[in-house]
């Protein structure tokens, strides 16, 4: 498998929303839900962190698109398969719907690889990020099969030893619980917001709600 699994079901903001473009990245496990180092192999297992819906819903009634960025390596290891994927990510979007109907996920993008694979879309590597941000703002016509593939060839260059990038709109951000996470979102010149794996992202809802907070100072490690 050369590419990363997409699910894109974009939806219009709430109607009060502020149009200002920004994109939320925010990594899943211990961010959205409880993580496990045995995985979430099955949906039954799959428990979401307190009030996680209600700052997805925060997010986008705040004018911020949403794309959940995560590494599956389970797929590569032949544990379950991207249908397995798909069922989980469809209870977590019903489960977050059901808690605040505006906590909708505009696209779920996942890394299927392993470390050794070497891909550009295994976190810390951008291309995940890379890719959401041109689909989510119409710069690609296709998300789909070889499409994937074929543009995650482009987003695997990063200057790590170099400046922190300047981000294509400035309120962007990252939410991860993983130094794998927050290079993802360096390398993209991101906002950063590194959380407490047990308590997810609803402690640093403000923080990121506040577009003059800069985030997380953070340099990957040389």
């Amino acid at each position: 498998m050369r590419g990363f699994v997409v699910q894109y079901t974009p939806a219009p903001l709430p109607a009060s929303a502020p149009l200002h473009g920004g994109i939320a990245f925010i990594d899943r496990d211990g961010v959205l839900n409880i993580g496990s180092s045995e995985y979430i192999n099955h949906p039954s297992e799959f428990v979401s962190l307190p009030k996680a819906a209600k700052a997805v819903g925060m997010l986008r009634r705040a004018g911020f698109q949403i794309c959940v960025v995560t590494n599956q390596s389970p797929i590569m290891r032949g544990l379950w398969d991207e249908h397995r994927l798909h069922e989980i990510h469809n209870h977590m979007r019903a489960v977050f719907l059901e808690s605040d109907e505006d906590a909708h996920f505009d696209m779920i993008l996942a890394c299927p690889h392993r470390h050794r694979d070497r891909c550009i879309c295994r976190k810390p590597m951008p291309g995940m990020l890379r890719f959401g941000q041109n689909v989510l703002r119409g710069n690609v016509d296709h998300c789909e099969g070889e499409s994937v593939a074929e543009l995650s060839s482009q987003y695997g260059q990063v200057d790590w030893w170099g400046e922190k990038p300047t981000p294509t709109n400035p309120v962007d951000c990252m939410v991860g619980d993983r130094g794998s996470d927050m290079g993802a979102g360096w390398a993209q010149g991101l906002r950063l917001f590194q959380v407490d794996a047990t308590h997810g992202i609803s402690p640093v809802i403000d923080a990121i709600l506040d577009m003059e907070n800069s985030g997380d100072d953070f340099h990957p490690v040389r």
